[in-house]
């Protein structure tokens, strides 16, 4: 404890300079892993799929209450790639009801903040959550070749599940450097939803710290193989796609302020993406979709999604 505040006192003496590379962006969540499908559970599942839950008759979720949810392995042999299905009420599931794949911010997982994203998420859809290797209930080491490798299968199973309903790739944080990608590998795609993210490492790096140096006067730079991770930006994967691009930004966002997603917004509208831009005054890095007019603001994208994919 002592050498750890001496670290800190130094470090606020005067400004110093940290790579950023995979194991400094990477944060799972501690967590104990499950063992099998029936140990799987999200924390406080019970919000969404009690017929008791206060949701239940809050207006957001009217008709679309109780849930159920479905665990999975993607590689049932080796008990890896775990998922979870969250889906509305049997009386909320129509034919143009999307089906939405979530990836993750920086520091979540299934367990741990499955239910607050699907929560977000479901009045829009139903909502496919994956962990990351390293992550909740996925053995492995977190990495960018992890979770590369793990893109035909859960690409597969997203498009499995939409079938013909529409699918919407959605990716909050650094889930915006992973779901583009992911997108761009889906021939069912209809429409990309980036939240709170960037364009690309280079300039993330201007601002991000790990929370556990967002006190101190620390300059993030970096590294090599991140700056030339196959020579994408965030935008570049879905250059042409034609369907509805979705980019949400928190007026109050201090970890990824909002001149990073309006960068982003620039840049898919350059290279002529159908870009809606949805800026939350007083939304921060987490909550914009909880804000009390985003329902009202997001309903023509959801339209429009609906409209695209009935037209493929």
């Amino acid at each position: 404890m002592k050498l750890l505040f001496l670290s800190a006192a130094a470090l606020s003496l005067s400004a110093c300079t940290i790579t950023m590379k995979e194991e400094t962006i990477f944060q799972p969540p501690s967590t104990a892993m499950a063992s099998s499908v029936d140990e799987m559970y999200l924390d406080d599942q019970e919000e969404l799929t009690s017929p008791d839950s206060p949701l239940v008759t809050d207006a957001k979720y009217v008709g679309l209450l109780p849930a159920s949810i479905e665990h999975g392995y993607l590689y049932p042999e080796t008990k890896s790639g775990p998922y979870s299905i969250i889906r509305a009420s049997d009386a909320a599931q129509t034919e143009d009801r999307p089906m939405i794949l979530l990836c993750y911010g920086t520091g979540a997982d299934r367990r741990t903040y499955g239910t607050t994203y699907a929560r977000n998420l479901l009045p829009y859809g139903d909502v496919i959550e994956f962990d990351y290797p390293g992550y909740g209930d996925n053995p492995g080491s977190p990495s960018i070749a992890g979770i590369e490798g793990m893109k035909p299968d859960v690409v597969a199973l997203a498009e499995a599940e939409a079938g013909d309903r529409p699918l919407i790739y959605w990716g909050h944080s650094l889930g915006g450097f992973i779901c583009p990608s992911y997108a761009a590998s889906s021939p069912e795609v209809d429409a990309v939803a980036y939240w709170s993210t960037a364009l690309n490492a280079e300039e993330t790096s201007e601002v991000w710290k790990p929370w556990f140096l967002r006190v101190l006067p620390v300059k993030m730079e970096m590294s090599p193989d991140l700056a030339t991770q196959d020579g994408q930006d965030n935008a570049a994967w879905i250059e042409d796609f034609d369907g509805p691009v979705l980019v949400i930004s928190g007026g109050k966002d201090d970890v990824l302020p909002a001149w990073l997603q309006e960068s982003l917004r620039d840049e898919l509208i350059s290279q002529g993406n159908d870009v809606t831009y949805l800026s939350l005054p007083n939304a921060n890095h987490v909550n914009a979709l909880s804000q009390p007019e985003f329902p009202e603001l997001i309903a023509p994208w959801v339209s429009d999604v609906k409209a695209f994919a009935a037209d493929q």
